[in-house]
């Protein structure tokens, strides 16, 4: 049985959108197996969670009973209906929640969100630059620093490139690597250009 590291993720990140919460500690796991048990009447291991998610070091593939079960929790009737749902949603647009740089006016701000509790408030500059006026949760983006990027999607990574972090500068930092945006919101501020 061949599983890819994308079908991997994308299981993960199900499990844990409708969980409520990143599985990142052993409370996290032993919710998920109780979780599971209430609402399917079945039961996963703790030590088989931390497996899956890579929290112990271990080369070993989840059986065919483990992703089934996993794939119904996140409401698909096995693996093989959720390998086709990837495969159907691995290509094609994004949604509609989007913003591109293109329509926005110079000091018109955004707001995102992202998992576990992070939020960052940014200005647009102009020439698809954004300069963060609020953040919280974040070791890597603070007051003050800038970035570009062309479009801005829920539930997608932002690619923000040329990202200037006090005299610190990267050619890249993505926003929301693993899960992408949880909430994105624009308020209207400045003139057309």
């Amino acid at each position: 049985m061949k599983i890819t590291d994308h079908e991997m993720k994308e299981l993960i990140r199900l499990v844990e959108a409708k969980l409520g919460r990143p599985l990142a500690a052993p409370v996290d796991f032993s919710l998920l197996s109780l979780e599971i048990e209430k609402t399917l009447n079945e039961t996963i291991s703790i030590s088989t969670i931390k497996r899956l998610v890579g929290y112990v070091n271990d080369e070993h593939m989840p059986s065919i009973t483990t992703l089934n079960l996993l794939s119904r929790y996140v409401g698909f009737d096995n693996w093989s209906s959720l390998q086709l749902h990837l495969d159907d949603a691995t290509s094609g647009a994004l949604n509609e929640d989007l913003i591109q740089s293109s329509g926005l006016a110079v000091d018109d701000e955004i707001e995102m969100e992202w998992l576990p509790d992070r939020y960052c408030h940014v200005r647009y500059a102009g020439s698809n630059r954004f300069e963060v006026l609020a953040v919280s949760g974040s070791k890597h983006l603070q007051v003050g620093d800038t970035f570009e990027t062309l479009v801005m999607c829920l539930d997608q990574p932002v690619m923000a490139t040329n990202h200037k972090h006090g005299e610190e500068e990267r050619p890249v930092y993505i926003i929301g690597r693993r899960h992408g945006l949880s909430a994105l919101r624009k308020i209207n501020k400045g003139q057309p250009s």
